[in-house]
Formats: C-alpha cells, sequence, structure tokens
C-alpha cells in the first residue's frame, strides 16, 4: 500500500533526525569538555600575551562557545505540532491512550520531520558556530604564545 510506504519513509526520517540530533548533542559535549580543558592554560599564561589583549578579551571567545554550545544542548519543545507531540511535567498514562489508526498520519509525520529538521539545524549552526571559533581562537592563542611568549 502507497500510504504504508509513506509512512515508513517519513519514520525513517524521523528516526534519522532523531539519530543525528543525539549525534549533536554528543558533540556539543565533548566540545564543551575540550574548552574547559583549554580555558585553563590560556588563563595561566595570561601574563605572557601582549599587554592589550586583557581577561575579558581573553575570556570573551570561550563565553561565546560556551553560549552556543549552551543553546545547542538545550531541549527544543516545539510549538507547532503540539497536539501530536505531548509534552507536559504532569502526563499521566492516560495521556497516551491509543486511539485507533489515524487518517492523517502522513501530514502528522511529515510535521515531525519538519520539526526535527528545524531543530538539526539550529543545533548544528550552533556547533559550527563553536566549532570555528574554538579552532581560530587556538590557532590565535598559540601563534600570539609563540610570538609573545618570550
Amino acid at each position: 500500500d502507497m500510504s504504508d510506504a509513506s509512512a515508513d519513509h517519513f519514520k525513517g526520517l524521523a528516526a534519522q533526525y532523531t539519530d543525528a540530533i543525539r549525534a549533536s548533542d554528543f558533540k556539543a559535549n565533548i566540545v564543551m569538555f575540550f574548552l574547559s580543558l583549554t580555558m585553563g592554560p590560556i588563563i595561566f599564561n595570561r601574563d605572557k600575551f601582549p599587554p592589550f589583549l586583557t581577561m575579558p578579551v581573553l575570556i570573551a571567545p570561550f563565553l561565546v562557545m560556551f553560549f552556543c554550545l549552551f543553546v545547542a544542548l538545550l531541549p527544543r519543545s516545539p510549538k507547532r505540532g503540539r497536539a501530536n507531540f505531548y509534552i507536559s511535567g504532569k502526563a499521566t498514562p492516560a495521556d497516551f491512550l491509543y486511539r485507533g489508526p489515524s487518517n492523517n498520519e502522513i501530514p502528522e509525520l511529515r510535521l515531525r520531520v519538519a520539526i526535527l529538521s528545524d531543530i538539526l539545524y539550529w543545533k548544528t549552526l550552533c556547533l559550527r558556530v563553536a566549532f570555528f571559533i574554538c579552532i581560530a581562537s587556538v590557532v590565535v592563542a598559540a601563534l600570539l604564545l609563540a610570538i609573545y611568549a618570550r
């Protein structure tokens, strides 16, 4: 049946997006750990940097990276599709009763895939910004230390 094939397609897409979101969260956690390790030596060696690089200037890239990673790790509660994606702090088993086959399963699955795609887009954007700042900051810090730490 064509609707079963379509439903299976969208279920597979939703599963792939969910896996990609989990992988994105794992990457963000790894980068947060890396940042916590690299921030210490930079602060410890602040006297070896040029005098125009004050502590707020040295810490600014780390704060931006931590903010981006924090935003990437925030759980998303989609506003669209709430009727099909119930989120509550007081949920009961009665809120999740099976009501039989749905006539509009395909539109609901398409909406779920669109929501997951939107979540993954913003997570990926925040991760890329944080990765770029992280790599650029480490390179710049290494260069500055090599030049000015004499």
